[in-house]
This record gives C-alpha cells, sequence and structure tokens, in this order.
C-alpha cells in the first residue's frame, strides 16, 4: 500500500524485488492540478505495481500528468513507454541523458558496451535489458540544472551528474523532501535474500564527488533513495559522508594496485574492487565503471598514462 512521506508525497512499492532482487521505490505527488511520478520502473512495472499502488489512492494511470525520470537507467525509465499509452503524460528528463532516454541500443553500446575488453553483455543478459527496457518515447521537458519543474509546487532540480551522465535529484521546497534517486549509495545495496551486494555505480570521479557535496550542501529534512528507506537530515548526511568515504577507499586500492603493479587494466581493477572491497561479485557493469572513472581520474591528474596494446 502507498505510503505518505511528506503531505502530498506518496512512496510507491514495485515489481524490482521479484524481478531483479533489489528494493525499489516510485514516488507520486499531488501537486495540484498535476499528478506527478517520480521514476517510471522497469517496462513491467506500471502494470503489475504502479497501477494498483495508486488504485490504493483512489487513482490510475491514467491520472498522471507528469513522469520524472532522474537517469537513463532501465529501473527508472524502462516503464515510460506504457505510462505514456495509458496517461498521455509528459515525460520530463535530464537534457545531458535525452540519447540514452530515446535510444535503447545507444545506451546498451555506449554504457554496457563503453569496455568491451572488460566486459561485454551476453545475448541472454541483452535480451533481459531490451525487455526491461521496453520501446522508447520522446522527452517533452528537457531538465537542466536549477531548473523547477513545470508545476504549481515548488520543485527545483539539482544536478548530480555522478551515477551517471546527467543524474538529477529533485527538491520539494514546501516539505524539504530531497529525492536523490541513485546519487547517494553509501558502500552499495545488499541483494534480497543473498550474501552479495550490489556495488555503487558512478562513471565520473569529480562529478559524483561534486555532485555529492552538492547534496551536503542543501538545507532537507529528509533524504529519499530509490532503493532504500527515507531517512532524515542526519541519517541522510551520514549517508552522503559514506558515500564520498567509498570514493577515497576505491581511490586509495587504485593506487595502491599501480604503485604495485605498476600497470593496470580496467578489468584487473575492476575484479579487484569487486571481490578485496566486499562481496560485489568481481566483474560487472557496477565495477568496471568505477574502474575506468577512477583509471581517468589518475590520468587527468597526471598521475598515471593511458596505454594501448593489440590484442591478438
Amino acid at each position: 500500500m502507498p505510503v505518505e512521506i511528506a503531505p502530498g508525497i506518496h512512496r510507491l512499492a514495485t515489481d524490482y524485488p521479484h524481478v531483479c532482487g533489489l528494493p525499489l521505490w516510485l514516488h507520486v505527488i499531488n501537486a495540484g492540478s498535476e499528478l506527478v511520478l517520480l521514476d517510471a520502473g522497469i517496462a513491467s512495472t506500471p502494470e503489475a505495481a504502479t497501477g494498483p499502488e495508486l488504485a490504493g489512492l483512489g487513482l490510475g494511470l491514467a491520472d498522471l500528468t507528469l513522469v520524472v525520470n532522474s537517469h537513463a537507467h532501465p529501473d527508472h525509465m524502462g516503464g515510460n513507454a506504457v505510462l505514456k499509452r495509458a496517461s498521455g503524460a509528459r515525460v520530463a528528463a535530464p537534457a545531458a541523458e535525452v540519447g540514452w532516454l530515446e535510444d535503447n541500443e545507444l545506451l546498451l553500446t555506449e554504457l554496457w558496451g563503453s569496455d568491451p575488453a572488460a566486459m561485454d553483455l551476453s545475448s541472454a543478459e541483452r535480451w533481459e535489458l531490451l525487455e526491461m527496457l521496453d520501446e522508447r518515447v520522446r522527452v517533452d521537458v528537457l531538465l537542466r540544472d536549477g531548473d523547477y519543474l513545470p508545476l504549481d509546487r515548488s520543485l527545483r532540480v539539482i544536478t548530480t551528474s555522478g551515477h551517471s551522465p546527467g543524474h538529477i535529484a529533485v527538491l520539494d521546497e514546501s516539505s524539504r523532501t530531497l529525492f536523490a534517486f541513485d546519487d547517494v549509495q553509501g558502500r552499495g545495496q545488499p541483494y534480497l535474500d543473498s550474501s552479495t551486494w550490489l556495488a555503487p555505480l558512478y562513471t565520473d570521479v569529480e562529478r559524483y564527488v561534486g555532485g555529492l557535496n552538492r547534496l551536503l550542501g542543501l538545507d532537507f529534512d529528509a533524504l529519499v533513495p530509490s532503493h532504500g528507506d527515507v531517512l532524515d537530515s542526519d541519517a541522510g548526511r551520514k549517508r552522503i559522508s559514506e558515500s564520498l568515504e567509498w570514493v577515497a577507499e576505491v581511490e586509495a586500492l587504485t593506487v595502491k594496485l599501480l604503485r604495485a603493479k605498476g600497470s593496470l587494466t580496467v578489468r584487473e581493477l575492476a575484479t579487484a574492487i569487486g571481490t578485496d572491497l566486499g562481496t560485489y561479485g568481481g566483474i560487472n557493469l557496477q565495477t568496471v565503471r568505477m574502474a575506468r572513472a577512477h583509471l581517468e581520474h589518475l590520468a587527468r591528474q597526471g598521475d598515471v598514462e593511458p596505454r594501448w596494446h593489440r590484442r591478438g
């Protein structure tokens, strides 16, 4: 059943725990003449969960007028097409990620396929991702840092761009509720009924750290992540600090391995992150993207030199 977390704001359960083994919450906001859904879930979420959850509030998918995607990952925008067909709602999303939001092939190539020497999708994995993504829809409202959502209620967009290139947070100024979505990750998220954790994911060290520090500088009474419980101000700031500490820990591991080995591939560093720093399963999207981010960070600082070698 929906849970009210602030006046006019309800948290909605999803089917994501049953599909992917991780918690995922969406949020619906009553903004006077508009009904806003923050994120769309995967393709199955609107009919499997969001519709029934809204029914608990005496509402339905057809009542939605605006769907906001925080970033272009399947669990946050895969349900766009179903929601668009059911409601005709406008879709708002970060301007920096429109390419990924509107083109599944581009998303798979540039995110999962960014380092084929370190990780490559199997045909089965590719099919599963496309099934969660469904058809793409055109983004109607482009969001940039400092924008307000086109509503009577004051919902401010803060670009954090760490977890993904254009990732945003949204601050409801009336209730001082900060929707951080996936940017405040701490040390990751444990899978349900498993000892394995999903590692944090970020594609750029400087942007991730900068975005987290921006969130620390905001006045908020509650921090709302997509994959966990609502946190009060103190707990939210602690989680942001833990996220920053994780970055420092990965950076220290990267420098340590470079000093010991002399050279380091993305795959080698991703394996170390996924095993030495916790039970993250070694090579996966999260550890590969972090490994690239930290090696690129050191290269920009002039501490390492990227080199290319012909394979075979």
